[in-house]
């Protein structure tokens, strides 16, 4: 009686491994017996049971005339195991899993079981292999252990960099040399670093899109993205003076000073 602690498992007790609870016991709930039991016999899959008892509840219906020996279906357990895949990560539960964590569970034969893939932030539930196939509902009927596999793929992202402006440059980062080379995918949550080199005679003015500024632009990957680099053309002036004892005009009359000018440097 008491057995492991359970008030309950006075008559019959069954031990999981781990804790001890009541079987089949004392007439107060669906399947019990009102009395001491002595002899325990297994055949097929039931379980003939002797004893003293007079009643046995049977799911709520008192049987008078099992008074000695009653018989007991006894269901085999089926484990179900499931396990997750792919470059991303999620969750699978179920009625006792909470997957990855508590990944088995026993169940009755003949249980159905439906099993929910939940994909983390970042990543996409890419379907079902083992027991379920597809990327919908998984109902895993336990006629034998089953085993499902879920896999979640990270998402990933384009990164796309142009330039503007009047100007020359290369926009450099992982993956990317533009002009050339303007686009590239990358992992979700991704940073990426772009980094914008002018070329001679020219200044890089500033981002725009994904960045603002002119200082380092770090880009974080957590959707589709695109960056915009502004290069402008260098400008000089050219002050051109007089001297002698003569006169005359060089290049634009009536001024002295010009910048930039293409025509300004073919007068001159």
């Amino acid at each position: 009686t008491n057995a492991g602690g359970n008030p309950n498992a006075d008559y019959i007790a069954k031990w999981d491994g781990t804790n001890w609870s009541a079987l089949r016991s004392n007439g107060n709930g669906n399947g019990s017996l009102n009395q001491a039991v002595y002899t325990l016999g297994l055949v097929s899959n039931k379980s003939y049971v002797g004893g003293r008892f007079t009643d046995v509840n049977n799911n709520g219906t008192v049987l008078n005339t099992a008074d000695y020996i009653a018989a007991i279906e006894v269901l085999p357990m089926y484990d179900l195991t499931v396990n997750t895949a792919g470059t991303g990560s999620g969750t699978v539960t179920a009625t006792g899993i909470n997957c990855p964590g508590d990944c088995s569970e026993p169940y009755v034969a003949d249980t159905s079981v439906t099993l929910t893939a939940t994909p983390s932030t970042g990543s996409t539930f890419t379907g079902w292999s083992g027991a379920c196939t597809g990327t919908g509902s998984c109902v895993v009927p336990m006629t034998a252990a089953q085993s499902v596999t879920a896999t979640f793929t990270l998402q990933t992202f384009a990164l796309t960099v142009s330039t503007a402006g009047n100007g020359s440059g290369t926009v450099t980062g992982t993956g990317i040399s533009c002009p050339v080379d303007c686009t590239e995918t990358y992992d979700y949550n991704t940073s990426v670093t772009l980094t914008a080199t002018p070329t001679t005679g020219s200044t890089f003015t500033g981002w725009s899109g994904a960045c603002t500024g002119t200082g380092p632009c770090v880009v974080s990957m957590t959707a589709a993205q695109s960056v915009t680099a502004t290069f402008t053309l260098q400008t000089f002036a050219l002050t051109v003076s007089k001297a002698g004892n003569g006169s005359g005009t060089v290049g634009c009359p009536g001024a002295c000073s010009e910048i930039g000018s293409a025509s300004c440097r073919e007068r001159v």
